[in-house]
């Protein structure tokens, strides 16, 4: 797990809701664990393992909680057939499908048709690109650490958040980081804070 070893880049996020204990947490990732693709045309499938492998699935209980931490993560992946090759491959499938009927053309439907057939054949031989997104939640401390800084990651991580575990995830902007150290300012006087100008004037 990159989280405990040499330099990465982290994103903080406030947890809101009740938290789980141990049973609910652990029933929580098992319940939306990753699923590997099957037949058909999925194109995205994502899902929570264990954070030491993203091959251990479902994450194993005696290894999600360490001390006041819950340890997991979530595996993203994403299989697409590149459009060029699907066009060629669906081009000599009506070449041959007209040679065998003696057809001059073919029509629209019967295009969606083997264009979808074609697809799933490819989808089969696709291999996935993985991205595994870790994550640290300080279950004492109601905040969690987590390598996703892509937007996307970042919008797929909240959504089954609240999904397994029934929590929001706010990320910590500066403000928020502000009300959580100064508790006695109103968070309309936090927001009225002027910048602090550190540029220094030449004589």
């Amino acid at each position: 797990m990159s989280l405990s070893q040499g330099s990465l880049s982290l994103k903080r996020f406030l947890v809101l809701g009740p938290v789980p204990d141990e049973k609910e947490l652990v029933s929580g990732l098992s319940q939306d664990r990753f699923r590997p693709f099957e037949d058909g045309l999925d194109e995205e499938r994502m899902g929570w393992v264990d954070w030491r492998n993203p091959l251990l699935i479902p994450a194993e209980p005696e290894w999600v909680i360490q001390d006041r931490f819950a340890l997991f993560s979530l595996r993203l992946d994403t299989r697409r057939v590149p459009t060029a090759l699907l066009k060629a491959h669906v081009d000599m499938r009506l070449r041959r499908l007209m040679a065998e009927k003696d057809l001059v053309r073919v029509g629209r439907e019967a295009r969606i048709s083997v264009q979808d057939e074609v697809k799933a054949e490819l989808m089969k031989k696709v291999l996935p690109a993985l991205k595994v997104v870790e994550v640290a939640w300080d279950l004492k401390g109601g905040q969690l650490w987590t390598t996703a800084s892509a937007s996307k990651s970042q919008e797929a991580l909240s959504k089954l958040f609240m999904k397994s575990f029934g929590c929001e995830l706010q990320p910590m902007a500066p403000l928020v980081l502000a009300g959580r150290v100064a508790h006695d300012l109103p968070a309309e006087a936090l927001a009225a804070l002027d910048p602090l100008d550190l540029a220094v004037e030449e004589a």
